[in-house]
């Protein structure tokens, strides 16, 4: 059966513009489905089917998940206006579904296909293999960037402050686990019309990070907040992106 019609005590939270990434308050008329003798732990179970181990906090307030939740939300690149679905599995287990602003349920990159090691290590992408044509249709490009999809492991981000102001891209945690080297390292970017820029890749266990070379790459490719950009995996150390402008 599909799962969003059965019948697990579930609930949903929009991440507003502010919202703090240090807890999460489960909603008060939720709490009836937990157990008296609350655990010290709760689980979250991601889109990618990894999980994450958050500490359960009860207070005057209500019932928070804290410690790991930051962690979670990190993890995933949560923004503002996405929402996510909180399924009950029983034992403090939580399947979490994350929605974008469009409404639509977003796909880790973890989630893909496997890594293609052997793919070229030019980095350009061998012809034929383009699985979705961007058409120059200025009406069309959101539905193409809601529906990218690809043999090689990739993931999706909108541009905000951080990306194109502050001139730091964050990578996702399971992506970058998952996909590229456990350390500091050089990674080129592709546009779409085979131009290359060398990053500074950032790995120190906790956050991963595009820094020395993406000013360049946002500048030379007139990225804004808004935009979506596609971050593929063409070859090891090697990155397509894909922009899809807001306007």
């Amino acid at each position: 059966m599909d799962e969003f019609l059965d019948n697990r005590p579930s609930f949903f939270k929009i991440i507003f513009e502010g919202h703090t990434t240090e807890s999460m308050r489960i909603p008060p008329k939720f709490v009836k489905h937990l157990p008296i003798e609350l655990p010290d732990q709760a689980i979250l179970k991601g889109p990618s089917g990894e999980k994450w181990h958050v500490k359960l906090c009860k207070t005057e307030d209500g019932i928070y998940l804290k410690d790991g939740w930051q962690r979670f939300f990190q993890d995933h690149s949560l923004g503002d206006n996405e929402w996510l679905l909180f399924r009950y599995n029983g034992d403090l287990c939580f399947n979490v579904h994350i929605f974008g602003k469009n409404g639509c349920e977003r796909v880790d990159a973890s989630s893909t296909k496997a890594n293609h090691e052997t793919a070229s290590s030019s980095g350009k992408r061998p012809r034929g293999q383009q699985c979705n044509s961007i058409e120059t249709n200025q009406s069309k490009i959101c539905k193409v960037a809601d529906s990218f999809t690809s043999d090689f492991p990739y993931f999706k981000c909108c541009m905000n402050k951080s990306s194109v102001v502050e001139f730091l891209q964050t990578v996702p945690t399971i992506f970058a686990r998952n996909h590229l080297p456990q350390r500091n390292t050089k990674i080129i970017l592709w546009n779409s019309e085979d131009k290359s820029w060398e990053m500074n890749y950032i790995n120190n266990g906790k956050n991963h990070k595009f820094s020395g070379g993406w000013r360049d790459f946002v500048r030379d490719n007139k990225l804004k907040v808004g935009d979506t950009c596609v971050f593929e995996l063409v070859a090891k150390n090697e990155i397509r992106v894909h922009v899809f402008p807001v306007d």
